[in-house]
């Protein structure tokens, strides 16, 4: 399930809207490595009751042992991001008797629970661990109550591969981020252990509470106890999760169900956090629900430290201890520390030539954004097989930056797209599809992702090749079915097969489009025109379709309702008008073409299609020095202004530059 997002435009260059996405924030994140400022969640109790009024002076904190200075208390309740992670791993002896439809609908009523709870400013995600990561709901309001549409459940438990996904998830400053967990205590598939969660833990900028599920625990102990019993039942069958890896669990039967080492590790995790591990006392067991209104409690109670660390050395782990001056003994619940990356010398920059080949030199120019250098050099590639060959081969020249490296392999590909010979773009195809598959976000499709794709589908557009640009529209839309730019690029796609490829593809014995294809181009169309986002482009480019199979009537129609939307790109004005133009020609309708035609020339003057269009109708109008004129005007004219009709059959290729520009930001 892709949610559709709403985005801002970037393609001001263009002035045309290309994606809409919600940018990345930017500001320092909080106990992230290297981080300047840090700031520290504390809540303070007196008994039961939450302390509140307290000021900077108030506090005590240092930083492995040395007094800082606290420069700011936040005291006001702060959005809340909550991100719940519920285990629906399986019994691993006895098949499942509960229907998909029963275990979402009892997660649904446990969300439902918790969003009560919360405010309208807040948001809240929700992970299912079973054998995979789910993630059910990615971060929404509260209001309306967001659905569980999918889960899958009754498999083995990576809870904490589970875990680990949430904690690494990052956070905005302006928010905090609550992790609340529940577990029947067992792992039995997850890559990672216990140890890496409370280093994960103590790193992330995130509350983290973890409650044990005991009674359910045990009933299915006892169930297994009573259905395996060859005196009784003895139809203990063996199911898919007869075997697992292994077997890691938090806590042991028995009446205290005492914790385990990974117990203890994890009990310690969301301790480092200032949050807690969650067990039964005296006959409660704590519930997600429960826990989660504790902590909300808390955090609408809580202060917010922020100070910059002196006197200490930046790098490695950095303890922290909170306390509040003064005679009574308060209870003070903060993290207890965090990690930061030791200062890196800085590399001294590889000199770049003017036009750089090789592909160390390339690599250097794109790491100190010498974008103009790296494109002179690429354009000079007269090999760019054996330049794809030598990247593949090097590997990642940052391996810290993954995102950099496919955006490298997206450039590097281009002179290959467009090149003559087949084996080039046969390479350069390889090379896309293998990094279609690496920029995928494991948890949910990203913003980075969405923008990868529509750079490779511009340049796939722009190449003329429709039948290699197919595969790539289909992927992108698996990953972004609501995405409109996609669904304009398989519109697009589509079109480009007539008359591109049509002789052979799309055409009868005449060399005119099939009524299959016919059908489908429409349908497409359609289908775009239906997104507010793309539909006066899709209209325009469905208008030319239709001129061109001799419905010019239903053109004319399409594009006069194009113009009821207002129209922020000069090239999409130019092309809708010298479009009208030629279907009032078609059907006999030379002035109104004539009044078309001279539209598109304001728009973009020095266009030549307007100008030689207009001539043509000033000849079927009998106005001869009119159309003369008109030519020696063309012969004359010295603009490099680019006619928006050259491009017109490369689709969305006239926005791979800032599509480009816009990645190159995303992964500095």
């Amino acid at each position: 399930m892709t949610p559709r997002g709403s985005f801002a435009a970037f393609a001001a260059a263009a002035a045309a809207t290309i994606l809409h996405a919600q940018d990345p924030p930017r500001a320092p994140q909080p106990f992230r490595t290297g981080a300047e400022v840090v700031f520290v969640d504390v809540s303070v109790r007196d008994g039961g009751r939450m302390v509140t009024g307290l000021r900077a002076e108030d506090f005590e904190l240092t930083d492995n042992g040395v007094r800082q200075r606290i420069e700011h208390v936040e005291a006001t309740a702060v959005p809340i991001d909550l991100t719940l992670v519920v285990d629906v791993s399986g019994s691993r002896a006895w098949t499942a008797r509960t229907s998909p439809a029963t275990a979402a609908a009892r997660l649904q009523a446990e969300l439902d629970q918790v969003l009560r709870l919360l405010r309208p400013e807040d948001r809240v995600r929700l992970f299912a661990a079973d054998t995979h990561v789910q993630l059910v709901l990615p971060f929404s309001a509260p209001a309306p109550p967001p659905a569980v549409e999918r889960l899958e459940f009754d498999g083995l438990a990576s809870l904490y591969d589970s875990l680990a996904a949430a904690l690494l998830q990052p956070s905005e400053p302006a928010r905090r981020h609550v992790v609340v967990a529940r577990t029947k205590g067992g792992d039995t598939i997850s890559a990672v252990g216990a140890a890496e969660i409370q280093g994960i833990a103590e790193r992330a900028d995130a509350l983290f509470h973890i409650v044990m599920m005991e009674t359910e625990f045990d009933n299915e102990v006892a169930l297994r106890g009573f259905q395996c019993n060859r005196d009784l039942m003895g139809i203990c069958a063996p199911t898919r999760r007869f075997w697992t890896p292994f077997q890691r669990r938090l806590f042991t039967g028995g009446q205290l169900h005492p914790l385990t080492a990974d117990g203890q590790t994890i009990a310690a995790a969301a301790a480092a956090t200032g949050g807690a591990l969650h067990k039964t006392e005296l006959l409660t067991e704590p519930s997600l629900t429960g826990t989660f209104r504790k902590a909300f409690e808390d955090f609408r109670s809580s202060y917010v430290l922020r100070y910059t660390p002196e006197g200490v050395t930046r790098g490695g782990w950095h303890a922290i201890d909170v306390k509040v001056r003064g005679p009574r003994s308060y209870t003070v619940r903060s993290r207890r520390g965090y990690g930061a990356d030791e200062p890196q010398a800085q590399p001294v920059p590889r000199p770049i030539p003017s036009e750089p080949r090789t592909l160390a030199d390339l690599t250097a120019a794109y790491e100190q954004r010498a974008y103009p250098r790296f494109a002179a050099g690429l354009r000079a590639v007269s090999d760019p097989v054996r330049l794809m060959k030598e990247f593949e081969a090097a590997g990642n020249p940052w391996p810290a930056a993954p995102a950099r490296e496919a955006v490298l392999a997206l450039e590097l590909a281009e002179p290959a797209i467009f090149s003559s010979q087949p084996a080039a773009r046969e390479r350069a195809h390889a090379l896309l599809a293998r990094f279609t598959n690496l920029v995928r976000d494991p948890i949910e499709p990203n913003d980075f992702e969405r923008y990868w794709h529509f750079a490779v589908l511009a340049m796939l557009q722009g190449s003329l090749r429709p039948g290699a640009a197919d595969p790539f529209v289909a992927r992108a839309l698996r990953r972004f079915p609501d995405e409109p730019q996609f669904a304009l690029a398989r519109a697009i796609v589509t079109d480009q097969l007539w008359p591109v490829a049509g002789r052979t593809v799309v055409t009868d014995e005449r060399g005119s489009p099939t009524a299959a294809h016919v059908r489908t181009v429409r349908s497409e169309y359609e289908a775009a025109i239906a997104l507010p986002e793309v539909a006066v482009e899709a209209r325009v480019r469905f208008a030319w379709f239709l001129h061109r199979i001799g419905r010019n009537g239903e053109a004319v129609s399409q594009l006069a309702q194009a113009a009821r939307q207002p129209i922020a790109d000069p090239a999409l004005r130019y092309l809708r008008l010298l479009f009208l133009g030629h279907a009032l020609v078609a059907l006999d309708q030379h002035e109104r073409a004539a009044e078309a035609y001279r539209g598109a020339r304001a728009e973009v003057p020095a266009a030549q299609s307007a100008r030689v269009a207009l001539m043509n109708v000033r000849l079927l109008q009998g106005d001869r020095a009119a159309a003369e004129a008109l030519a020696a005007e063309i012969e004359t004219s010295g603009s490099r202004e680019i006619d928006p009709w050259w491009t017109y059959w490369q689709g969305q290729y006239r926005h791979l530059h800032v599509a480009l520009t816009r990645l190159r930001e995303m992964t500095r």
